[in-house]
């Protein structure tokens, strides 16, 4: 029999791409939107006509569980959650939604759950928050998760990406970024992971949770400089790679406490995915040069 997954974030990028990766499979998926009508849930069921959309808001988790027994065939048996990190000093409603979408799921008898954490040093991310305050949120979300699912039947896997190729754009939010890697990273370099890699380990668990229960996967396709970058990026495009002016960077960094306490803590202590074993699991692991050609907005 065929088990629902519940998918949060579906309309994002990070819940998107797990969607898209569970379409190979028998799993009936459900699509957690807060509105079933809004244009970007309508594209995601134009896209995979096999999802079922259901209508919700995280800070009320237990309310979607019911929805999603409207729609589904079976029970959920499992979820993938990620929350949108929240702009502000403020990060109580990430962490809110986080561990009510835990509550819900223990009180459902989902059978195995899947959250996306960030890297945050490896093995060492388990017992280092960092000093980035949206890291500090998913840091406490783990434990939670660890602390409430202990003893139950709900088994769980974290994936812990780190910098997202995908926040390598033309606009001025990629420009700015790029140019914050370039003036702060200098030489060090810095790990990157394609969205659609998250979307393939997460479904990669599901499909083989017996295996991944009780695993922490950091998740990476590349390591390399900000230099590397821009010479991969001129030999396709024949041009450097897009930034602002360093001036503006460093206002930015001035401006936002997370993004400055996120680049001190790179460049002091670094992701540390295992890229060489990750690639054993995903032989088509992506790296930099393969995003830019196949899943970026860059054309020549």
């Amino acid at each position: 029999m065929s088990r629902s997954i519940l998918v949060t974030g579906a309309t994002g990028r990070q819940g998107g791409s797990v969607v898209q990766a569970l379409q190979d499979s028998d799993f009936e998926v459900l699509a957690l939107t807060r509105t079933t009508s809004s244009p970007s849930a309508q594209k995601l069921v134009s896209k995979f006509p096999s999802v079922k959309l259901v209508q919700g808001d995280l800070i009320n988790a237990s309310a979607i569980f019911e929805e999603a027994a409207k729609v589904a065939r079976t029970p959920v048996w499992g979820v993938f959650s990620v929350q949108a990190k929240v702009s502000g000093a403020d990060k109580s409603p990430e962490e809110i939604q986080g561990k009510s979408i835990i509550d819900a799921a223990l009180a459902a008898n989902v059978k195995f759950f899947v959250y996306s954490s960030v890297d945050r040093g490896g093995a060492k991310s388990s017992s280092n928050p960092t000093s980035v305050p949206h890291w500090i949120t998913k840091y406490n979300i783990e434990k939670y998760l660890e602390e409430k699912a202990a003893g139950t039947q709900m088994h769980y896997s974290v994936l812990r990406p780190v910098a997202f190729m995908d926040g390598v754009t033309n606009d001025f939010q990629g420009k700015a970024m790029a140019a914050m890697w370039r003036d702060e990273m200098k030489d060090r370099p810095l790990q990157m992971v394609a969205t659609k890699d998250i979307g393939w380990f997460a479904a990669h668990a599901f499909k083989n949770s017996d295996d991944f229960a009780g695993q922490y996967i950091s998740l990476a396709g590349a390591q390399i400089t900000f230099a590397q970058a821009n010479a991969i990026f001129r030999e396709k495009f024949s041009k450097d790679l897009p930034t602002t002016y360093g001036l503006v960077a460093g206002l930015m960094l001035h401006l936002i406490k997370d993004i400055n306490l996120m680049f001190k803590w790179l460049k002091k202590e670094g992701t540390a995915a295992n890229i060489s074993e990750l690639k054993r699991i995903n032989p088509q692991l992506t790296d930099f040069g393969t995003w830019l050609e196949r899943d970026s907005t860059f054309r020549v």
